[in-house]
Order: structure tokens, then sequence, then C-alpha cells
């Protein structure tokens, strides 16, 4: 299959690069919106540099990465599947619910491609084996799904204008991971935020650190850190607690029950998301690839990526209203 990726920041840069090393996928051009970059990228990876608009009409491509700032997800996405492109999609799909449904309005439109949106945990190891366990009534009942999601910093000169948010544009993998484990629809969120490292984002609707708590209509919890400001490494983990047990993925072990972790502690941990998920993304572009062939069904699709999107949007006007807000409304931020 014949692929292009359109945005070239970290996680299209990964993409473009996983794509040259799957059987079956042949990387055939980068686009960028920043001037220079697609030529620089093209020539590192020996395909050719277009625009957007160029990518979408090409007749050599016949699905597309996008991987643009958060914030032109829905757009990029809706040019996309305009072109006839199946679709791999960034997360999250949109950063408001009216542009979310505009993405999906096109998607309706055009039946006949894929749409994957990329919750790459979703094909990660340790992430399946705990929904399979979870799903053959390992735990018991599910009740409740713990998650911390912590990285290194606040990227040099990200706008949260640019990202839609932390609470959206990082929390919505554990919103995503809620409701894989838990199959129930989200009714509310409250999230209460910290700025001590990073105070300038205060005034910005945004925040370094967070605590999230989402209920669920079926009676389960489901609760999240996250931060930016973790000195040892890019530190995932979950535990999904139900009437039986529970199923906990982690990244540190414990010494004699107690685990201090600090600066020193940095060769425990994957310095980020692109070491961490290294095998999840390329077997997310893989499943999209057969997706698209007809050989396997989609992977998170936009039915996923609204329920997710639609918490972060009530979480992130939470933060700054200080009290729970009903998912499913179109909150404004900031």
């Amino acid at each position: 299959m014949r692929i292009g990726v359109a945005g070239l920041g970290g996680m299209g840069v990964v993409h473009a690069r996983n794509a040259l090393t799957l059987d079956g996928v042949e990387l055939v051009a980068v686009a960028a919106a920043r001037p220079g970059r697609a030529e620089e990228v093209a020539r590192e990876l020996g395909v050719r540099a277009c625009s957007y608009d160029e990518l979408f009409a090409a007749d050599d491509v016949e699905g597309v990465v996008v991987a643009a700032h958060s914030v032109d997800h829905a757009r990029v996405g809706i040019a996309a599947l305009a072109g006839g492109k199946h679709l791999l999609l960034e997360k999250p799909g949109a950063t408001t619910l009216r542009d979310h449904a505009a993405l999906r309005a096109a998607a309706l439109a055009a039946p006949e491609l894929v749409v994957q949106v990329a919750y790459m945990r979703r094909h990660d190891l340790a992430f399946v084996e705990a929904r399979r366990l979870v799903s053959v009534g390992a735990v018991g009942t599910p009740l409740t799904v713990l998650m911390t999601s912590r990285d290194m910093e606040w990227p040099e000169g990200e706008d949260p204008r640019d990202t839609g948010g932390f609470l959206l544009d990082m929390a919505v993998h554990d919103y995503d991971t809620a409701c894989w484990m838990l199959e129930q629809e989200p009714i509310e969120a409250f999230a209460a935020r910290q700025a001590e490292v990073y105070p300038e984002l205060w005034d910005m609707a945004d925040l370094d650190n967070a605590l999230v708590t989402v209920r669920f209509a079926g009676g389960a919890l489901a609760s999240t850190h996250v931060s930016r400001t973790c000195v040892y490494g890019h530190d995932i983990r979950c535990e999904i607690v139900g009437t039986d047990g529970s199923v906990l993925i982690g990244n540190a072990a414990s010494r004699d029950g107690v685990a201090l972790l600090q600066a020193g502690d940095a060769r425990l941990f994957p310095a980020d998301y692109r070491t961490r998920f290294a095998d999840a993304y390329r077997a997310e572009l893989a499943a999209f690839v057969a997706a698209c062939r007809g050989e396997a069904p989609p992977g998170p699709n936009l039915d996923d990526d609204a329920r997710a999107v639609s918490i972060g949007v009530a979480a992130r006007a939470s933060a700054v209203a200080g009290k729970p807000l009903e998912v499913g409304l179109d909150w404004r931020w900031p």
C-alpha cells in the first residue's frame, strides 16, 4: 500500500520512518505546514516532498497518516477524505465537538474509506493483554480504572492553542483506555489542575499537572494523574480494579514494597513516548494497512475517539471552572 504522511512533528516522523520498515507499505511522499520541513524530511527518507493539497490529490497515494497540530486534525482529516484517501488520524480527532461532528460527517459520506484513529495503546502488548484479561472476567466486574501518564517536560514553544490543551491532547489516551476497558459511556468529568513548575500555563488555561476523575453511566469510575514534570522518564501505568481482583500495567518494580523514583532512576524508564510505544506504533500502522486491504477490521474509530474527545473537552473546562462538568457538551475553552 502506498501512503503519505501529513504533518512532520515528532509523531509524523515516527510514522514516516515506520512506513519504511513495514512489509507491504511504500512511503511515497511527506507534507508539512512549516516551510522547508517537508523537503528536509523527504531528503532524509528518500521520498517526495509536497504540500498537503498535493498529497491529498496525488494519484500514487492510497492512504495518508495525518499528524498535524491537534487543533488542525479535523480540518486536515476532512481534506484527506475529500481527496479519496484512507486515513490514519493522530489523536485527538478534533479539539472541539463541533469539529469532530464535521469530521464524522465527512467519514460517513465516504464509507468506502478506512478511518482509524491513532490510539496506539490498543496495539501495545501489555494493554492488549490487560484488555483480554478484563474481557474474560479475570477481575470480575470492572469497577475502576486508575492511570498515570507522565511526560518529562513542557516542550519549548508548545502553544496550548495548537494542542487543545494538555487535558485533551495528552490525557485523551487515558480517557480512551478507560472507555476501552470499561465499555461504558462517560457522563461526567472533574479535573483539578496545577501549574507550579510552569506557572505561565495557568493564565493560558492549561497546566503542568492534573488529577482527572471520570464517571460512567454504568457506575464505573476512572482517574488519572497527568503530568509534564516527571524528572525520571516517561511513566505510564494503568490498573483495572474489579470485583474479583485487579490487573496492573506498570513501569517500575517496587523494592520491599516501597519505590523511591528520582532523576537518577532514568535508566528504569523510557525517555519518551517514542521509546515506550515503539512496537505499538509499528503495529498500529500495520493494522491500518491491513484494514485498508480488507484483511482485518479497522482499529479505533471515530466513535471511540468521540468518547475520548468528549471527556477531554469537559475535563479541560472543568479544570478552569473548578467543578464537575457533563460529558457530551462542547464546553468553551479557554
